[in-house]
């Protein structure tokens, strides 16, 4: 299947990543995209996740490498979902040990600009919740992308989770401990598998890359003989 066709969504390559979160140099932006890059919510869902979602992994919270987060838009904290539906999704313990750091020494910089209490988690440089849907954060992303020279925006931040938590996925099923096309589909809230399944296609470029890429190697030791 050629490179990017033009029916399957676009993603970043683990180069691409890093080159991106290098070009990043606000912090607090930086954390924006990481979380992006490692919870694969939608940039409603970003701008809007409630601080009090954050927590210390490490009071409490049991065992297992994984935290669970009930995303719940009628729960009067603030989410916004696609289509105000609920679902339950899964953050590594060391990235929320990361953001509940942030949350209690970074944020509070842009908090005490506003004056106000402010239910996100993320705020923006006056200290207050993203508005507009999270458009400024899509312009983020695409003007530290371009630094570059890569296109990029939220939702292919989006696409770059779901392709490579997938790939992880299938590598290690045990782990997961359901199927991983089901796993993905519950973390990014698809009301149909099939949706899903247009990652599998995108694994396969994972898949040729990494062939050309240990070929590429064997062919260089050989030349350097």
């Amino acid at each position: 299947m050629p490179r990017h066709h033009k029916s399957l969504p676009k993603f970043l390559s683990k180069e691409q990543v890093k080159a991106l979160l290098c070009a990043t140099e606000n912090p607090h932006h930086r954390m924006i995209t990481r979380f992006a890059l490692q919870t694969g919510l939608r940039r409603e869902e970003i701008a809007t996740f409630p601080l009090s979602y954050v927590f210390n992994p490490d009071a409490g919270h049991g065992a297992g490498s994984t935290v669970k987060v009930s995303l719940d838009p009628s729960d009067g904290k603030g989410i916004k979902t696609k289509g105000h539906k609920e679902r339950e999704i899964r953050i590594s313990r060391r990235f929320m040990a990361e953001l509940y750091r942030y949350s209690v020494l970074q944020r509070g910089e842009l908090a005490a600009k506003s004056g106000a209490p402010q239910k996100t988690l993320f705020l923006t440089q006056d200290g207050l919740p993203y508005g507009n849907h999270g458009k400024s954060i899509e312009v983020m992303v695409r003007r530290n992308a371009a630094k570059v020279g890569i296109k990029s925006h939220p939702h292919m931040l989006r696409h770059t989770y779901a392709t490579h938590t997938l790939a992880a996925a299938q590598r290690n099923p045990a782990a997961f401990g359901i199927n991983p096309l089901v796993f993905v589909q519950r973390q990014l809230g698809h009301t149909s598998i099939a949706t899903t399944m247009v990652y599998l296609h995108l694994i396969n470029e994972l898949v040729d890359d990494a062939v050309l890429a240990y070929d590429d190697e064997l062919n260089d030791w050989q030349e350097s003989e």
